[in-house]
């Protein structure tokens, strides 16, 4: 489970610098544009890795948060549908990509909280 946190917190952590300290950021990228893609992107594989590595050990002795309600399953198919169309709703011509302002991210949204419908393992829990 160590591994699994520790992966997020560097995954979301150095993605959230763009947003938290952007000075930081621009400080970074002034010294050395490609030194610092280097490092962002060095510390986002690693987290990556971290993420499968801990995922893939919870997974082996599985802990049950809740038990999910068969009727759900149902659901999480409906949620995934525009998902799934919102996910390319940029891509494709539309207003759908106007209306919603941020299509992928609303995507990603429903499909993470189709998959909590569904999967009670504290590993998925996490992830999603």
């Amino acid at each position: 489970m160590l591994s699994l946190i520790t992966g997020l917190f560097l995954f979301l952590g150095i993605h959230s610098i763009s947003i938290i300290a952007e000075d930081f950021r621009n400080t970074m990228a002034a010294k050395s544009e490609n030194g610092w893609k280097i490092i962002y992107s060095l510390i986002s594989v690693v987290g990556i890795v971290l993420i499968a590595k801990g995922y893939a050990a919870l997974r082996l002795e599985p802990v049950l948060v809740y038990v999910p309600p068969y009727w759900l399953k149902h659901l999480t198919y409906l949620l995934m549908l525009p998902a799934m169309v919102l996910f390319v709703a940029p891509y494709l011509p539309g207003k759908i990509k106007q209306v919603t302002q941020h299509p992928q991210l609303i995507a990603v949204k429903l499909w993470a909280f189709s998959h909590l419908l569904v999967n009670g393992m504290l590993a998925d829990v996490i992830i999603f």
